[in-house]
């Protein structure tokens, strides 16, 4: 694969990946190209499965990062966000000037286009003045024609815009995004399982620093007015005569509503002028399918539909928005749809999401279904209702998240962090010190004698905490995304930093509690037994019996002597021992203890 810039519009630089063929090897038949486009949450780099699999199949393949995504970013378009006055017409031009590069000298009916998400409105887009763009147009979990919700959408970003700051990164519209397309998962345990099921795959696009920003208020402005835009041609506009299109979805895709969004979508493209609409469901996929290359063969499957060797027919009942919204307002609020709520209702239900997140969803839907009853008189009746209610539903929000960030603070202070002989700090996302304990602050002291440094003691103690963690180092264990690391001072390891899964959630926030460092007072010293008992609950979320019996393993005992040591049935060691292998992500003893001493407590112990 290589890379260059381009420059877009308004001199912003844009990274170009290209995936071509070895004319040694297996040269390009008619000198075939396709071009991949990315998601929101996703950028180019994250193709090279998609991009390796169609060089393999003999095609010349290129991507890009559109503005505010992957690596076309800087002090105009950082990652996460787009003018609010012509964003979308410039990564509309972004777009035009990827195809134009990757089509050059390619003749018509040996183009292919491959987009999910917004790069397929951004397409749609620049289909409206290059109605000859390409033969072969696939499209990968497009948000749907759906005017409503895309009205909702606008109106919600363009208050936050009015009321906020619209270019600061917003955690409230990521949430609400993510948690309104997720709301039919059966199970969800971060907002961007919307993307797929596979939990490695989840946790290497949040972990990716340029996949999965917090986007902006003006960026989704953005977005839901090019999904407004996208699906609306004039009158006279068509795609020339005998232009294809696949429409992929996954089995349970948020975008499409697992496939009940599709008509009306299959209905537009035949309107302006797709003379072949093939749609194929994935089964087992979500609306990241693109991502997923070696498990779902998507490139083949593209290249034999191109070749006309398969034409999928997707049918399934079509559901409208009132109707669906009707049917979820119905199970989550036992009300329905069509129960009116007053504007003191609305703002009751806003504060009831403080404990019950769902509230949020549950004033989404409604407000959605009131658009598409309204129609053309939406969109005003929208903006009045959204005003008035945003102080509210910003400040329930901000209640909603400081809860979740105490309770998680609470039960690690009360259960955990106290009974620490050794000092234990709680750090964001950023590094930044949320809470220590009294030894921490002790051993930073030690380790810092003549710091200079004035203030208050967590001040102090920060401003200490941010020179420590330049002694950080890469250690062998990698989870959630994140790498253990150790921490060095004066060419000796001192501490160690990891991202318990008692603080998934809430390392999610902007400065929620995402890390804890823990740092030896005595380093010739070993650990009190309630030290090592109390680490390994924190780094594992074990319980405190749990941990017990994982250290008694790990120490070289068998289940049997595990269980004369503390009084119990050798059958309840082992039921112990079930739950801490699944917790801990380890099948056998012996990975148990290669886990134990490859981690803090290794470590520090």
């Amino acid at each position: 694969m290589d890379t260059e810039f381009l420059v877009g519009d308004s001199s912003q630089p844009l990274l170009f990946r290209k995936w071509t063929v070895d004319p040694g090897s297996r040269p390009a038949e008619g000198h075939r190209a396709v071009f991949l486009g990315h998601s929101q949450p996703t950028h180019s780099g994250m193709l090279n499965d998609l991009g390796a699999a169609f060089r393999q199949l003999g095609w010349n393949t290129y991507s890009g990062d559109i503005r505010g995504h992957g690596k076309s970013t800087g002090s105009h378009n950082p990652l996460g966000h787009l003018d609010y006055e012509g964003g979308w017409q410039r990564a509309v031009a972004d777009m035009r000037l990827f195809f134009e590069k990757s089509f050059a000298g390619i003749p018509w009916e040996h183009r292919l286009v491959v987009v999910p998400n917004i790069t397929a409105l951004l397409t749609l887009e620049v289909l409206k003045s290059w109605p000859d763009l390409a033969r072969h147009i696939v499209l990968i979990s497009p948000p749907p024609n759906q005017r409503a919700i895309a009205m909702f959408g606008k109106t919600f970003s363009q208050t936050r815009c009015k009321l906020g700051t619209a270019d600061a990164p917003d955690e409230q519209s990521l949430h609400h995004l993510y948690a309104f397309l997720g709301s039919h998962l059966k199970e969800r345990r971060h907002p961007a399982d919307v993307m797929s099921a596979d939990r490695a795959l989840i946790d290497s696009v949040v972990a990716d620093p340029l996949g999965w920003p917090t986007p902006t208020p003006a960026y989704w402005y953005n977005i839901f007015s090019g999904m407004l835009s996208a699906w609306k041609w004039p009158k006279s506009a068509s795609v020339v005569p005998g232009t294809r299109c696949l429409i992929l979805f996954g089995g349970e895709d948020a975008m499409l509503r697992d496939g009940g969004f599709l008509p009306p979508v299959e209905r537009f493209l035949e309107r302006v002028g797709f003379d072949d609409i093939a749609s194929a469901r994935i089964e087992g996929a979500r609306s990241a399918l693109f991502l997923e290359e070696k498990r779902f063969g998507i490139a083949e499957r593209i290249v034999r539909w191109v070749g006309e060797e398969w034409h999928p027919e997707e049918e399934g009942p079509e559901i409208g928005v009132a109707e669906l919204t009707s049917e979820l307002l119905a199970m989550t609020s036992g009300l329905g749809a069509s129960v009116d709520m007053s504007p003191g209702e609305l703002v009751e239900l806003c504060y009831n999401a403080i404990d019950d997140e769902s509230r949020w969803n549950e004033i989404i839907y409604r407000m959605i279904y009131e658009a598409e009853r309204s129609g053309d008189l939406a969109e005003a009746a929208l903006h009045k209702r959204i005003l008035s209610l945003m102080p509210h539903w910003e400040r329930s929000f901000n209640l909603n998240r400081q809860v979740m960030m105490n309770a998680t603070l609470g039960v690690l202070l009360q259960s955990v962090i106290e009974r620490l002989q050794i000092g234990v700090a709680i750090l964001d996302g950023e590094g930044e010190l949320l809470h220590s304990n009294r030894t921490y602050f002790e051993a930073l002291a030690r380790l810092f004698p003549a710091s200079g440094l004035s203030g208050s003691e967590k001040g102090v103690a920060n401003a200490l905490t941010g020179r420590l963690l330049r002694g950080e180092r890469a250690g062998p264990t990698k989870r959630m995304g994140h790498r253990d690391t150790l921490i060095v001072h004066d060419d000796m390891p001192v501490a160690v930093r990891f991202y318990p899964d008692a603080l998934k959630q809430t390392s999610l926030q902007r400065q929620g509690p995402a890390s804890v460092l823990v740092l030896r007072t005595d380093p010739g010293g070993d650990l009190e037994a309630d030290s090592r008992m109390a680490l390994v609950e924190l780094a594992y979320g074990l319980t405190g019996k749990e941990a017990e019996i994982a250290l008694l393993i790990a120490g070289g005992r068998s289940p049997e002597e595990a269980a004369e040591t503390l009084g119990i049935l050798v059958s309840t060691v082992r039921g112990h021992l079930k739950k801490a292998f699944s917790k801990m992500n380890v099948h056998s003893q012996s990975e148990l203890t290669s886990r134990l001493l490859s981690g803090p407590l290794g470590w520090l112990g």
